[in-house]
């Protein structure tokens, strides 16, 4: 692994990148059905549980892979910050706009009717009472954004991108740290970490709650770390085998106990399929071990040559996907055209969650290309 080029490593993580934005959309597809415990029957509900089993990685899927790609890169942090801006900070003030006023349904504009506009026009003697309703307004429109912004309360999947801030805010000096870290120190904190973050939440159901406050063990900053431990580690066949076992283990778990939990609580219970919890985590590690070793063997000749072109096209308009397709989504959830595809009435869950899932990426993909190829639109797509 340690002497192929760089493209190898390319096509690797362009194939990481695809598969955790096809499981992200695939997730928020198959939530329609997940959540209807006590609205759909017990096979489609079922369906949709083994579904979810399978597909509860890709967050920490994602973080790991940021952490492998920069944690162990050499740079000037006015240059790391700089290239950040532009893949983080401007697409998430954007969409957040965009999706602000989406779900407002365009209140904001709503006073420039056109019987406003007449008036605003023809009667002159009380065009200060119209412009000081027009500042009232976007006044308050100009708060209420801010606040939601500043709280991550504009759409349920934007929250990923302030992940990924925070992250980022903090690399610089994970960087310095980490430099002069022996691997026995890195290996400490992730068993830290995964003490008090996954196994923690894991023992909070069984109401065993750890109040020891180790703050700096617990969130994301685990799996980061990990994506720079696994490119400072030798990777055996042994370990490679391991993970696929734990993959398979991971996804039994997260399905049965799953549905233990919804039973006994009467409705849909995310303890197991929570971005942090045990059994996604895990997920998530073994699978980027995995691929990582038996993609980053293959080399860029042949028909790989022609597929990594795809690929990297595919894979580099992923974080454009993530964004670009709850929009998208909302149209599926309300209907189109009279038809709910998302609907165990109309179509099983078998079928839709794949289906729809598949409409959504390649119609997302196709958005997103267009926007990367339109100036100034394509940095909003990053």
């Amino acid at each position: 692994m340690d002497n192929i080029t760089k493209n190898d490593r390319l096509i690797w993580v362009d194939i990481t990148r695809i598969i955790a934005i096809i499981a992200v959309v695939a997730i928020h597809v198959d939530d329609a059905f997940i959540f209807s415990w006590t609205k759909i029957s017990w096979t489609n509900w079922w369906i949709s549980n083994v579904y979810s089993g399978l597909i509860r990685f890709p967050v920490p899927l994602f973080i790991i892979l940021s952490g492998y790609l920069l944690l162990d890169k050499q740079e000037d942090d006015r240059i790391f910050f700089s290239k950040r801006f532009s893949k983080v900070v401007i697409p998430l003030v954007a969409w957040s706009i965009i999706y602000w006023t989406f779900t407002n349904k365009y209140n904001t504009f709503s006073i420039f009717t056109v019987d406003f506009a007449q008036r605003l026009l023809t009667d002159t003697a009380n065009f200060h009472l119209y412009s000081l309703n027009i500042i009232h307004v976007f006044s308050i429109s100009t708060v209420d954004f801010v606040q939601r912004f500043l709280a991550d309360k504009i759409y349920f999947h934007l929250y990923f991108l302030y992940i990924i801030l925070g992250l980022y805010l903090i690399t610089p000096l994970l960087r310095r740290i980490l430099a002069h870290a022996t691997m026995y120190d890195i290996r400490y904190y992730l068993i830290l970490w995964f003490f008090f973050s996954p196994v923690s939440q894991l023992l909070g159901l069984f109401k065993y709650n750890i109040g020891i406050p180790v703050e700096a063990a617990t969130g994301s900053l685990g799996l980061y770390i990990f994506g720079y431990a696994v490119k400072k580690t030798r990777i055996t066949n042994k370990i490679i085998y391991l993970s696929v076992v734990l993959i398979a283990v991971s996804v039994i778990v997260t399905i049965f106990g799953t549905y233990i939990l919804t039973s006994k609580s009467g409705r849909y219970d995310q303890s197991f399929t929570g971005w942090l919890s045990i059994t996604s985590v895990i997920y998530a590690a073994c699978l980027f071990v995995w691929i990582r070793e038996v993609f980053g063997r293959f080399s860029m000749t042949g028909i790989w040559s022609r597929c990594g072109k795809v690929l990297r096209v595919i894979g580099g308009a992923s974080m454009g996907i993530y964004l670009v397709h709850p929009m998208l989504l909302h149209f599926v959830f309300t209907g189109i055209s009279g038809v709910h595809l998302l609907s165990a009435t109309v179509l099983n869950p078998l079928f839709s969650v794949p289906l729809v899932t598949f409409l959504l990426v390649v119609s997302s993909l196709v958005i997103v290309l267009f926007l990367q190829k339109t100036p100034l639109l394509r940095m909003i797509v990053p």
